[in-house]
């Protein structure tokens, strides 16, 4: 947002400097991204008179001029200039002065033997205009009025700042100058000067508009006037023309550029449509009824006011006149019934859109406009039709025209919403002043209170608990609590000068179980050589299984993910392309898909690809892929950290992992997860280009199992004194028995006495067939208080093998 500091004080009283002001708009929440000197291009320009010209003697083109600028002495000033004359009032440049629109500093200089002591300026070397056909001639009337030798600036009237504003989402007050103007009477405390609006005309309301629901919400309005005797051919006056260039908005004619000031003061968008135009299109007499605002259909178009023709769809929402698109809703008009110099009466819209369906029609179409920016920052109802009578008011000062109806679609509540604010309130939030820098503090007073939320529009009544304040409606966005009137308190009176205080007692803050236990994971993955990744939550839409946003930037960014390993596998290959031998990556990231409800599920993923080798003689004749079970490994190893048990169940329901060679994670017996080989099919269409391992972990269950009390904290048994007794057992089992499951058997039937049991020896051979495989294992006893006999385990380990042989169908080998 610009705006020009001559502007502003017309406004509002400006009692320090605009590098001063700069910087507490800055500190008050609205930064000043530039501030641009316009004089800064014509300083050592000044008003001069040529008194005499001379044909130069060694050039046919070049003229010897003599210059009065007011000083004793006059200047010879070389020209090449066709339109140079004598007894005429230019712009000129004395030595020293630098004119930035063409990169040239003034030099006392010799040209083809004659001294020349300045340059006579066309306003194209003044950087004030693209192109000139000559120097240029002042007004003789409008020179007299000045001594020789003024500033150039004066003349040109230069004399001013530009503010460039960056405006935040919650402050679309300051997309107006009136905004801006009361934002600086806050800051330095001084007074408004508001043009008084003449609200005379009479307001009439619509019954029968078409609205669309979705675009004129109950807090939003549609309001369209009829006015005559305008002429479209009469430019601006010069000062809405200065007011409009300053803020970066190019002046075409009165009736458009008085549409653009009101948007820039009041920060109202305004369009005018042309109103014969419009019956043309139409074919009738056209009237406030005949307009509406619908969603556009699909095999609509409408050629705009940059020329452009926009193909519209149902996200695009349109201004039609009898069901014919004239405008796309406050984003950009119709070129077909725009305001031309053959126009002679108007109607004027003024509306309030909802902010959500200008975004999506800015976006559709690709353009972001003046109006479209102040529409999706939200602006107040409350305002429109004092902005439409703003309008009104400049355009009777410039044309005779009848007094209009502003025709509304509803009637806007004006009563003031009212917010408690209560004193004990602002003190126990904001603590108390620090006064003179000293060690003196007190609270706030009601005084400050008032005045601080006065200067800001603010109405207030006062109450035992304080006060009920009524807001402005151009702030009605932002103060909608009593925490947003505290904080708008403390901005005024500035953050710096409330005292620090620290919370007493002072609790200090600590990790929780699962945050350490996190820790833990992370570091345990990279300690054995993983990297951590993050990949994006949002993804395309491929499938109808996706949850799709509401408001998406980008179709590549248009759904929440359902996994990870998809993202992960393309790191891994891109890895790969790169000539990377190995890839050991992980993220803890979510993923979201619905059931009856939206589900979100926090994952532990990663991706495991060829042999790293750290320190290792590197034999480059050998497979560089890690097995099934080294890679399983891996993950073993990473996880070791965490005092916990993962149980293997081979399975092959995931489609995108090998069926021989995957297995689901058991944690506490719960399904946590998967690991496995990717599906060969993968690798043949080219989607994985080697052979990885992936796996995925819930990160709720293996947190929640790992900060068990009996898990988490260390429990430390006394050192046994007592040898134990171990005995091996060997059966042929069929292979479709998981050896976790044998064991569980055996510890169960074991009891107290079985102290551990592990494999120690696997053996296949053809005589046992191919569905059979032998497990050998060892069975470790020991009684905590004496040493055992053969006769204290004989039932119980004659017990484990008649289990074993029952459940598992088997018999022990001899």
């Amino acid at each position: 947002m610009k705006v020009s500091h001559n502007w502003l004080k017309n406004l509002v009283e400006i009692n320090s400097t605009p590098s001063d002001l700069s910087e507490k708009l800055s500190i008050g929440g609205f930064e000043v991204e530039s501030l641009e000197d316009c004089s800064e291009n014509v300083k050592g320009v000044v008003l001069g008179k040529v008194l005499s010209v001379l044909k130069h003697e060694g050039s046919d083109k070049l003229s010897i001029c003599q210059v009065d600028i007011g000083t004793s002495k006059n200047l010879q000033i070389i020209c090449g200039a066709r339109n140079i004359k004598p007894n005429i009032y230019v712009y000129v440049a004395t030595v020293g002065a630098k004119l930035s629109a063409v990169n040239l500093t003034i030099k006392r200089s010799e040209i083809r033997g004659v001294i020349s002591e300045g340059m006579i300026c066309s306003l194209q070397e003044l950087g004030l205009e693209d192109s000139s056909e000559g120097i240029e001639i002042i007004d003789e009337d409008f020179a007299l009025k000045h001594e020789l030798g003024t500033p150039g600036a004066n003349l040109l009237q230069l004399n001013d700042f530009i503010y460039d504003l960056a405006i935040t989402a919650n402050r679309p007050d300051g997309m107006s100058v009136i905004g801006i103007a009361r934002e600086i009477s806050a800051l330095l405390e001084s007074k408004l000067n508001f043009q008084e609006i003449n609200h005379k005309y009479n307001i009439h309301l619509l019954k029968g508009i078409q609205l669309c629901p979705d675009a004129i919400t109950s807090d939003c309005i549609y309001t369209i006037s009829y006015i005559d005797g305008v002429n479209g051919e009469k430019l601006s006056p010069k000062w809405l023309k200065d007011r409009l260039e300053k803020s970066g908005i190019k002046s075409i004619n009165l009736l458009v550029d008085l549409t653009n000031y009101i948007l820039l003061e009041q920060g109202q968008p305004l369009h005018a449509f042309d109103k014969d135009k419009l019956s043309n299109l139409i074919g009738k007499e056209v009237s406030p009824e005949d307009f509406s605002v619908r969603k556009a259909n699909h095999n609509e178009s409408l050629v705009c006011l940059d020329g452009k023709k926009y193909d519209l769809n149902e996200n695009i929402t349109v201004i039609t006149c009898c069901d014919k698109p004239v405008a796309i809703a406050g984003v950009i008009g119709g070129m077909e019934t725009s305001v031309t110099n053959t126009t002679s009466s108007i109607y004027l819209e003024g509306a309030v859109f909802n902010p959500v369906t200008i975004r999506k029609s800015s976006k559709a179409v690709g353009i972001r406009t003046e109006s479209s920016s102040r529409y999706e920052k939200g602006i107040s109802s409350k305002n429109t039709i004092g902005a439409v009578t703003r309008a009104i008011n400049l355009l009777e000062e410039y044309f005779a025209i009848n007094l209009p109806i502003i025709n509304t679609s509803n009637l806007i509540n004006n009563e003031d919403i009212f917010i408690n604010l209560r004193r004990n309130r602002i003190h126990k939030i904001l603590g108390p002043l620090i006064i003179n820098d000293k060690f003196e503090k007190r609270n706030l007073s009601d005084t400050e209170i008032v005045d601080k939320l006065t200067l800001i529009g603010c109405t207030l009544k006062s109450k035992e608990y304080g006060w009920d304040v009524a807001v402005i409606p151009n702030r009605a966005q932002d103060l909608t609590r009593e925490i947003d009137l505290i904080e708008e308190i403390a901005r005024l009176i500035g953050y710096d000068r409330f005292d620090l205080n620290l919370p007493n007692p002072i609790k200090p803050g600590k990790l929780s179980s699962e945050q350490l236990a996190l820790r833990r994971v992370k570091n345990g993955f990279t300690e054995n050589g993983f990297n951590e990744v993050l990949s994006y939550s949002l993804v395309p839409e491929d499938q109808e299984t996706l949850i799709k946003i509401s408001n998406p930037l980008l179709l590549e960014t248009s759904c929440l993910r359902n996994n990870i390993w998809k993202e992960h596998l393309e790191i891994v290959n891109r890895n790969i392309k790169a000539g990377q031998t190995s890839c050991y990556i992980f993220e803890i990231g979510n993923v979201f898909y619905r059931t009856t409800e939206i589900i979100q599920e926090e994952l532990l993923n990663g991706v495991i690809f060829g042999n790293r080798k750290f320190g290792e003689w590197v034999n480059s004749g050998k497979d560089n892929d890690l097995n099934y079970y080294q890679a399983r490994g891996k993950l073993k190893e990473a996880l070791s950290c965490l005092n916990i048990k993962i149980d293997d169940k081979p399975t092959d329901s995931i489609d995108f992992l090998h069926p021989g060679r995957t297995a689901k994670l058991m944690i506490e017996g719960k399904e946590a997860g998967y690991f496995g080989e990717i599906h060969p099919k993968l690798i043949f269409e080219k989607k994985s280009l080697k052979k990885v391992y992936l796996f995925s972990i819930n990160l709720a269950i293996l947190l929640g199992a790992s900060t068990r009390k009996n898990k988490w904290i260390p429990i430390y048994k006394q050192y046994p004194v007592v040898p134990k007794m171990e005995r091996d057992i060997n059966f042929v089992f069929s292979r479709k028995f998981l050896i976790s499951d044998i064991i569980s058997q055996i510890r169960k039937t074991g009891k107290n006495l079985l102290e551990d049991v592990y494999l120690i020896d696997v053996f296949e051979d053809i005589k046992l067939g191919d569905d059979y495989i032998s497990y050998t294992f060892r069975l470790s006893y020991r009684d905590k208080d004496k040493t055992l006999l053969d006769s204290d385990i004989t039932s119980i380990h004659s017990n484990i093998i008649s289990k074993i042989e029952k459940r598992f169908n088997t018999k022990l080998r001899n």
